[in-house]
């Protein structure tokens, strides 16, 4: 004979079900058979109109069928707990690879029918009939303008218009710097209508067009996050310009590119920490102090609350993984050109300089993420300093005649040296006696001198101090 079967209705965080079971199961066991421990402290069951309910209530005599039980807490079963793990991995998972398949078809549309019809056109120049030159480069010449020009402006449209139609695309911090860089370069098909110059004209273009995809993001959103990479982007833009003009064509921006790299790593805590002004401790001073007369009112202080705090050091934290990444890049853009300028036949010193630049900017690099407190900050400068340094190692010096090459590259590394040893022993005299940080000491000091000795070397390695000696003279 088969047992009766009660039904009840159970209403918890994931909605109402209902289950049945025999009649005499008390509530506990129904519990365990549905995988809820009523052990833990944040599991409450109660009837439905809130009064509690005990576990050893029996179905059918203390909660007759139909009965409604409610759970303030549940505990998820194995199968829910994979299914909330993979709901998990697939909220970072599945947009991840979205944003491969999308770099990839505006990289490839654009490389197809812009980048190379103009390496075609250039290749094509110094021929004086076209059917002269190469096969490959008559037919990416043969695209039709129009073709580049609308695949440039649908590409350019597709990578700018998810900053402002996506509140949190807008919060992705890599987000802020790799659309407008897809802009930028979707638009270099409409630099084909220049002809010869189109080629070089392009990354002008390129990074003029992100920047105002970024100066739009700034002006038309409410993005912490936008004006810190507006700050790389007006960067990346001036150094591209000023490599583009023919007035400045002694100029090399790599080592420009290097230094405002570190400064921008080293200048990255101070630029991302913004708290508003309602915030402050000193607001009531922040009121009654005016820093000109037509100053708008202050807002009324707001109480600092723990949310208000962990808002503010999001943003913080964001704009800092921006400014570090972007610092990264121009390192590693100007590093990989720069030791190919590590020569001592160059004029003005430009070789000695440029060496005494990357050294100092390894140093810089492996010795800066000391303060920092995130993964990525610690990371990913001391593997861009591992890339100079990997990149020195094979540059251009060691092409040099034996006699002068083996020995060029130790001078700089026996006045790091003697500066070192030099620097031990006078903080040995000038350090307080006690539990002094000697090592921690040291490095500052090593770091500082690098940081102040970054800016004369890469005023000489670029050869501004060239093109100023000559416009002079």
């Amino acid at each position: 004979m088969s047992a009766t079967m009660v039904s009840v209705t159970v209403i918890d965080s994931d909605g109402t079900s209902d289950f049945a079971a025999p009649e005499g199961t008390t509530v506990a066991g129904l519990c365990a058979m549905l995988e809820i421990d009523l052990s833990l402290p944040s599991v409450r069951i109660s009837y439905a109109d809130g009064r509690p309910l005990e576990g050893g209530a029996v179905l059918g005599r203390d909660l007759p069928a139909g009965s409604t039980i409610a759970l303030s807490s549940r505990v998820l079963s194995a199968q829910q707990l994979n299914e909330a793990s993979a709901r998990q991995e697939n909220q970072w998972l599945s947009p991840a690879l979205a944003l491969v398949g999308f770099c990839f078809l505006i990289l490839g549309a654009v490389s197809s029918l812009c980048l190379l019809p103009l390496l075609g056109d250039a290749a094509l120049v110094g021929y004086q009939h076209v059917e002269e030159g190469p096969q490959w480069a008559r037919a990416m010449s043969a695209i039709p303008l129009w073709v580049r020009a609308l695949c440039s402006l649908v590409c350019c449209i597709a990578s700018a218009v998810p900053l402002f139609a996506s509140r949190k695309v807008r919060s992705r911090p890599m987000l802020l710097l790799l659309l407008p860089a897809l802009a930028g370069y979707s638009a270099i098909g409409f630099v084909a209508v220049a002809g010869i110059h189109a080629l070089t004209i392009a990354p002008v273009v390129g990074v003029w067009v992100a920047l105002i995809v970024s100066l739009a993001v700034v002006s038309l959103t409410v993005t912490p996050s936008a004006l810190s990479a507006l700050i790389a982007w007006v960067s990346a833009t001036v150094l591209v310009t000023i490599g583009a003009i023919p007035f400045f064509s002694l100029i090399n921006i790599a080592p420009l590119s290097v230094m405002v790299g570190v400064y921008l790593l080293l200048m990255a805590p101070r630029l991302a920490l913004r708290v508003p002004d309602s915030q402050l401790v000193d607001a009531s001073a922040v009121q009654t102090i005016a820093s000109r007369i037509r100053q708008p009112p202050v807002q009324k202080p707001s109480p600092v609350t723990g949310g208000r705090m962990a808002t503010v050091l999001g943003h913080t934290e964001a704009r800092n993984t921006l400014l570090v990444v972007a610092s990264s890049i121009f390192i590693l853009v100007g590093g990989i050109w720069l030791p190919r300028r590590v020569a001592p036949v160059d004029d003005m010193g430009q070789g000695i300089a440029s060496l005494v630049l990357i050294i100092a900017a390894i140093i810089v690099l492996l010795t800066a993420p000391r303060a920092t407190r995130t993964h990525l900050g610690h990371i990913l400068p001391r593997l861009t300093a591992c890339a100079l340094l990997y990149v020195l190692l094979f540059g251009g010096w060691i092409t040099l005649p034996v006699s002068l090459g083996w020995m060029y590259p130790l001078i700089p590394l026996s006045i790091i040296l003697i500066l070192g040893i030099v620097t031990v022993i006078m903080t040995g005299f000038v350090e307080p006696k006690g539990h002094a940080a000697l090592i921690g000491t040291i490095l500052d000091f090593i770091q500082t001198f690098c940081t102040f000795a970054l800016l004369p070397a890469a005023f000489m390695s670029s050869g501004l101090f060239l093109f100023a000696w000559r416009a002079v003279l």
